[in-house]
Parts: structure tokens; sequence; C-alpha cells
């Protein structure tokens, strides 16, 4: 790589250690700033570089360093390597990237801290977790971030270095100060123990000592500290001939600068000093891609720069110097960068001006906190004259939950001009759709929405997009389904004009939706996930607008009991889930994940998970989230058997649990559990039968009526489970029947499944008795939901077991045909038939069958025959 800086010790030992790891994918490297970090980056990108390997860069801009700022970098960078590499027709999501990639590949993120969050490292964690083979992250962070790197560490997947790891030791403080032999190893030795191996400090010395002027006793005379960090900066600076300094004055003002902006600063024609030539010289000045194209200042002496530029030049000249910065990066493009010298130079409306150019792109690749930062940086005079700025601000200020400035905002407007045309009005009834969709305001959303799309032509697709999905999401509440998906159907159109990724992911999310909520889960599975590709594949790099499609599918793909798919998918998008906070998507795939990792046994995980929509909705004052999470842990205590704890976490869950659902809206993520269905439950176990039959069959009566077959099936399987337990046996047979049959009608699994042993019970003795008496319903829709469910491994009943070990004895040929008859339902007299031997025999074979599999009864032989290969499935 040309333009080495003569002071970059080679930092042998620690790229043996990292090229020695080569199974370690995660390199991270933290540490406070002057430890030499990026110049450890750059000697590991080299080092890849020489052994073949691609090398990807990826570096924060000021301010603009939210998570989809850093996705859509990230993706950038793959691309560029794929476009190296020669790989037509890539994806578009990044985990698609990353595999379409050749090995050997190096990814660098300097200055990570600047991204760092809970929900930046939650992403970064999951693609370290997936990376393919080959593939490398290395990063830099003043902060250690939380990517479960001691975990990766001790599995050999992660080398992490601290400041310890990077200070000189004593050999490599003799070979930095190699070139300076009028200092000897003592007053080397010296200068090693009294920085305490701080390479910055390092750099600073030796700088000042380059010239002969430069006493000695200013580099040795006191321990290091900031101040003389200062100190020497000025001596680093005073020491560099008129011509240097002048150039590192120039470029001190931009948070990055490369040769042309620079040649625009100082009005060269590029026959002078070339920029490099201060990296080279070791001034501080640091590459931050891997072409050596764009430079920045290590922040010590940036600082230092910019405080004496600003010190030495007029208020005036200053701000022309930031005008003159603007000016050229909004020629470049490169408008976000603009705004910040705009700003600077005090010039209101030129940024006001380039920042509304820009402000629906930022909202469409949801870079809300950037666009908010600049708007709040405006004078309120200036920003107020611009309404599309202000309009996308309440959009930002909206899903950023800052509920009380966005009403503010939108109020103002309202005020200031009462009497507008009727589509402009509607326009400003879509924006409180914005913030009330937020602060989950089903029903008053419902009712802006109703009002504009009055007056909403297809002319304006962004605002009637977004009415139909408000309006239609309240028309889903209200069980108007078939309403909601023509509603749906007609939006799909209008998002894809707009270029509006969020609305069209969303309008799939509610098409989905309501084949959920009508039991159609296989088909919602379907759609979404055809969905969800294709926004992957159409949308900007770095936008992840699929992130409620991922929820709502993993919602399905649980249902189906699809676990291992409902993980992959709903883990790959949960950052941006909790990021978007928005309480559907979030309750769905909360519960999901914490729902299957109770089944593994993890209940600490998912307890985790139900803390987390809890805290969630207490800090956004979002009220169905604590319900979520509350009701999901009354649900465990009842099925456990804790009546006692249930009945006391069923009080924190509030009076409004207990109501019934008729003439209220009801939601995907409470229809099968927090609406009333948790209360419910708790009274069958409780042995409260009688008030639990009366809420069951009058929610059943309104679940009916609405259409609500998932949620059918849940309230019948409950009821069943309760007749069970008064003992009507045959009424519980009955019901139970029924709720299979409407489970069966889109392959729904969980929502029996999920009733534990009380309902497996009732299942197996459905299959038993059916198989038994009626051979020809084997081929039933119904009976093959029941099958399904009786040998579901995840859930036994007291009338099951897990098959082990290995065959008692074998089975006959004789014994052998008898059992696969079984398998098909046949009744004894029916197997008397086909074997020619009498009901006796019958009966004898099959005590020797349920000894040699060792059975007692006949579903448990099946699954024994399916468990030890002796019959097909």
């Amino acid at each position: 790589m040309p333009g080495k800086t003569k002071f970059d010790l080679r930092r042998e030992k620690l790229l043996a250690r990292i090229e020695g790891a080569a199974e370690a994918q995660l390199l991270l490297i933290h540490a406070p700033a002057g430890f030499g970090k990026s110049t450890l980056l750059r000697q590991i990108a080299e080092q890849a570089q020489d052994q073949g390997c691609r090398v990807g860069w990826i570096t924060p801009m000021l301010r603009d360093v939210e998570l989809p700022r850093l996705v859509q970098l990230f993706s950038a960078a793959c691309e560029r390597l794929l476009v190296e590499q020669n790989v037509t027709q890539t994806p578009r999501d990044l985990p698609g990237m990353l595999a379409a990639l050749q090995a050997p590949a190096l990814f660098v993120f300097d200055e990570y801290d600047q991204f760092a969050g809970p929900e930046t490292d939650a992403f970064l964690a999951r693609v370290i977790e997936t990376l393919p083979t080959g593939i490398r992250i290395a990063i830099a962070s003043r902060v250690k971030p939380d990517l479960a790197a001691a975990r990766l560490k001790l599995s050999g997947r992660a080398i992490v270095l601290g400041s310890i790891d990077l200070r000189f030791d004593l050999g490599e403080a003799h070979r930095f100060f190699a070139d300076r032999p009028a200092l000897g190893a003592e007053e080397v030795r010296r200068i090693h123990a009294r920085l305490d191996g701080w390479p910055a400090a390092f750099q600073f010395i030796s700088l000042a000592l380059q010239s002969p002027n430069g006493a000695k006793s200013d580099a040795l005379g006191e321990a290091m500290t900031h101040d003389l960090v200062d100190y020497l900066a000025q001596e680093v600076f005073a020491r560099q001939p008129p011509e240097v300094q002048q150039l590192l004055l120039d470029a001190c003002l931009p948070d990055r600068i490369n040769a042309r902006l620079l040649e625009h600063i100082t009005g060269g024609d590029g026959a002078g000093l070339p920029i490099d030539v201060l990296s080279i010289a070791g001034l501080f000045l640091d590459p931050v891609d891997g072409d050596r194209q764009w430079y920045r200042f290590h922040t010590l002496f940036g600082d230092f720069l910019r405080a004496r530029f600003c010190a030495a030049t007029s208020p005036e000249a200053v701000a022309k110097r930031h005008r003159m910065i603007a000016e050229w990066f909004a020629a470049a493009d490169m408008a976000e960068a603009a705004i910040d010298h705009f700003l600077a130079a005090g010039l209101q409306h030129e940024a006001a001006d380039l920042l509304e150019t820009i402000a629906q792109r930022l909202v469409g690749e949801e870079r809300l906190e950037l666009l908010l930062t600049h708007v709040e940086r405006l004078d309120p005079q200036t920003f107020l004259a611009r309404p599309s700025l202000v309009s996308h601000a309440i959009i930002a200020y909206g899903f950023r939950r800052d509920f009380s400035r966005a009403h503010q905002l939108l109020d103002w407007m309202q005020h200031h001009e009462p009497d507008i045309p009727s589509d402009a009005q509607a326009e400003r009834d879509v924006l409180r759709c914005f913030i009330l969709a937020a602060e989950d305001h089903v029903d008053e959303m419902g009712g802006h929405a109703r009002d504009a799309l009055r007056w909403l032509a297809d002319s304006r697709p962004f605002f009637k997009g977004v009415a139909l999905n408000a309006y239609a999401f309240w028309l889903t509440a209200q069980n108007q389904f078939t309403e909601a998906a023509d509603l749906m159907l007609q939006a799909r159109a209008l998002h894809q004009a707009a270029d509006n990724y969020f609305g069209g992911s969303y309008a799939e999310s509610i098409l989905g939706s309501t084949k959920m909520s009508q039991g159609q889960a296989t088909e919602c599975a379907v759609l979404l996930a055809r969905s969800l590709q294709d926004v992957e594949q159409q949308a900007p790099g770095g936008t992840w607008a699929g992130a409620v499609v991922a929820a709502h599918l993993g919602d399905a793909y649980y249902e189906l009991n699809r676990i291992a798919e409902m993980r992959a998918v709903i883990e790959k998008y949960l950052p941006f889930i909790q990021q978007q906070c928005i309480v559907d998507p979030l309750c769905l795939s909360t519960v999901a994940l914490a729902r299957s990792a109770a089944m593994e046994g993890d209940s600490a995980t998912a307890h985790e998970l139900y803390e987390s929509l809890i805290t969630a909705g207490h800090r956004y004052g979002l009220e169905r989230l604590v319900t979520c999470g509350r009701a999901e842990l009354v649900r465990e205590a009842t099925l456990a058997g804790d009546i006692e704890a249930a009945e006391r976490r069923m009080r924190a869950l509030g009076p409004e649990a207990r109501l019934s659902t008729d003439g209220r809206l009801i939601f995907a993520s409470g229809e099968t559990e927090a609406q009333r269905i948790t209360y419910l439950r708790l009274l069958v176990h409780s042995r409260r039968h009688g008030e639990a039959r009366a809420g069951l069959q009058n929610e059943i009566r309104i679940a009916k009526v609405r259409r609500r077959i998932r949620r059918l099936a849940k309230l019948k399987t409950l009821l069943a489970i309760s007749l069970e337990q008064e003992g009507n046996h045959p009424l519980a047979m009955r019901i139970m029947m029924k709720a299979a049959g409407n489970a069966a009608q889109g392959g729904m699994v969980r929502v029996i499944l999920d009733e534990g042993p009380a309902a497996m019970r009732l299942i197996n003795e459905l299959a038993a008795e059916h198989f038994a008496q009626n051979p020809a319903w084997a081929v039933d829709p119904v009976a093959a939901l029941i099958r399904r469910l009786a040998d579901s491994p995840d859930l036994q009943s007291d009338d099951t077991q897990t098959v082990s070990g290995q065959l008692i004895e074998p089975l006959t040929p004789r014994e052998l045909d008898l059992i696969r008859f079984l398998a098909r339902g046949h009744s004894n007299t029916e197997l008397s038939d086909r074997l020619a031997v009498s009901e006796n025999t019958v009966k004898f074979h099959l005590r020797n069958i349920y000894a040699k599999l060792g059975a007692s009864n006949r579903m448990q032989a099946v699954q024994a025959a399916h468990h030890f290969q002796l019959i097909e499935r």
C-alpha cells in the first residue's frame, strides 16, 4: 500500500497473534484515544491484502451514526467487494451479500464507538455469529462494545485487544526511537516508563525532537498528561515548515478531507504539497478508506489545529471557509456533510434548503436521528418556513417517540394555517396518523385516516398509501378483514410509486395479519416470505423496511411450528424491530422467541425478553407492550401449575384483561393471549369452571361472528380442557375435535400445542379413538393435523413418551403387517378381517407389539414404530 507513514511502527507481535488465530472472525481493538487503534487497523488491512484478501472500510461521518447508516455503509462496502470479484446478480440484503462474497474478505470498522448502542451492537453481534467462513470483521472503538466478544473469544472466534495490549513494550520503544541516535538506551527506558507505553505520546515526542533546536528536557521532564499533549502538539506544529503549517490549518476544518477538497480550499491547482505528505510525515492525518482517498486528523491533533485556526482567524474568515467547504460538499452530492458546514458558517437558509431536499430520503432510509439533529440546529423561523421539512420532521419525531414535539409541530401548522384546501388538510391528517400509530392510539388514527381518504388522490401516492395502511389496520382491529385486504392490494401500487418501502412492508404485514386472524397460517407464511424477499431485493442497501414483515412472518412460522425458520427470520431483524418499537411487530417477535426459549428450558432468556417488553412499554407509554409481557408471565405460571404466582401476576396485569372483547378492538398480538384469554386460562386451571365456561362460550360466540378462526381454535381448546377437568369427557372430545378442525384449516399447530399436556391428552385420545374406529378418517385434513400434533416431540402428554434406546425385541412379519394397518387407523374388527384371524388373536398380537415397543396404547405403539423406522410416515 503506498504512502506508509514513517512513524507507523509495525506491531509485529500483535500482527503475528492475529495471523495465528485463523479461526477468529472478530478482531476487536478497544482503547482510549491515542493508543494506535487506527494504525493497527491499517496494518491488519495491509497484511490481509498482501495475503490476497479483499478489504472493505466502514468509517462514520460526524453525526451520521445511526444503525441504518452503519448498515448502509456496510452494504456499500459489500457491494464494492462483490464488483471487484465480478460477482453478478448479487442479493440486496446484507446477509445475502456476505454469503455471496468469495473468501477471504475483511471488513474494517474504524471509530465504531460513534455507532455503538444496544441495537447496533445486537445487529453486529448477530452478523458476526452468522459470518460465512473466511469473512472477518476488524473493529476499533474507544469503548468496548457488547458483541458477545468474551464468548466468541473462548470459542476461538475472536481476538480482543485492549489498551494493555496496545501499549509499546520496551523493545518497541527502542525500535520506535531507532532513528534518534541522540537518545541513549537509558533515556529510551526512562521515556517508556514515564509514558507507560502510550503510542500517541511517543509520536508527539518523536516529532518534537526532530528539530536540533528542540530541548530534550521538554520531552523528558515530566510524566505524560493531556496538558503535555497540548504542549507537544504546539511543539510539533511550531517545528513544521511554514508551508506545512498552512496546509495543516487549511485541512483541519472538515470532518474528513481528500486532495480535491484541499485544492478547493487552498485555491491550488494540484501543484502544491499533496495531502498524503502530511500522512507520510506522521502528522496524525490518517486515511479512513482502503484507497487512501479520504483522510481524517487524529482527535488529539485535530482539536488542537481547529482551536489554533479559529484563534488566529477572524470569525468572518472562519465562516467564509466553512461556506467554501459546504459548497464543495454540496456540489459533490454529499449533502449531509455540506449541511454541517453551512450551519457552522451561520448560513441557516442554505442549510435548511439543502436539508429539505434530502429529508424524504433520510426518512426513507430511516436515518431519523440525523434529520432531527440538523432540524434542531436550525432557528425556529427558518425551520417552520418550510412545510415539507416540517412534515418530515413530524414523521421522524413520531417514530422516535418524541410524541409531544410531533403533536406540537402539527398543532402549530394547524394554528398558523387553518384555512387550507381539503387535500392539504388530508395530508395533515396523514401526518397525525403517523404520530397516533407510533403512540398506538388506533381508534383515533382510524378516524383521521378515514377522513383523509375522502380527499386524497392517487397523484399523492405517499400520503394516500399511508392513509390506506392506517385505515386498513383499524379495519383489521374491527374484524373487517375483507375490506382491509382490498385496501392493502390497492395500497401496493401507491407505495411502489412513492418508493415507500416501509409503507409497502407495513401494508404486506397488515395483509398477512388478516390471514392469520382468519386461521390461514400457511397462506400467510407464503405471502410474507415472498414479500420479505421482494423488499430485500428492491429496497436500497442499508434500509431495513422488511423488519415489520419479518415479525409477522416469524409469528406465522411459530404458529406452523417451524421454529428454526422463525428464529432465523426474527433474529436477523430483531435489532430493527426493537428500534422501531411498533407494538404488534415487537410483541409478536418477542413472544415467539421467548416461548421457543422456554421450550428448550431457557426460562432466563424468556423472562428477559418478556421484561424487555414491559420496560419498553413503560419507557414510551405503550400500554399494550406492558400488557403483552405481563400476560406471558401469567400464562407461564398458569401452565406450570403455580396458580398463586399466576393470580399475583394477573392482578398486576390489570382489570382490562378480564373484560369481554365484545365491542372492543382486537389486535394480532393479543388475540390468542392478552385479550381475555390469559384470564380465562387461569380460571380453567384454578378449577373455577363455571366462570371459565361462561366466559369461554361468550368469547367463542364473538370470535365466530368476527371470523377470528385462530382465536376460535384457542378458545375451544381451553373450553375442551375445562370440560375434561369437570368430568364431561364426551363433550370435551367433541369440542376438542372442533378446535382441531379450526386449526387444520390453515395448518395451525402452536395454537393447540401451547396449551400443554392438558390439550395433548385430548389430542391423543382423539387420535386413538378415531383412527381405530374410522380408518378412512386418516386421510382427512383434521386427522393429518391431529397426527402431527400427537407426533410433536416438543410437548408430550402423560399418555405419550419420548422413545429412546433400542427395540426390545424384533417384530415378527405378522406383527409388522399389523402395526402398518394400525398406523392407518383400522379398528380391531377390521384388523381381524384383513389378517383373517380372530379379534382375540389381534389383541394377542397387540399386547406383544406393545411389550416389544415399550408402549401402552395404540398411539404410543405407532410413535415407537416411526422412531425405529419400522413403518413410513
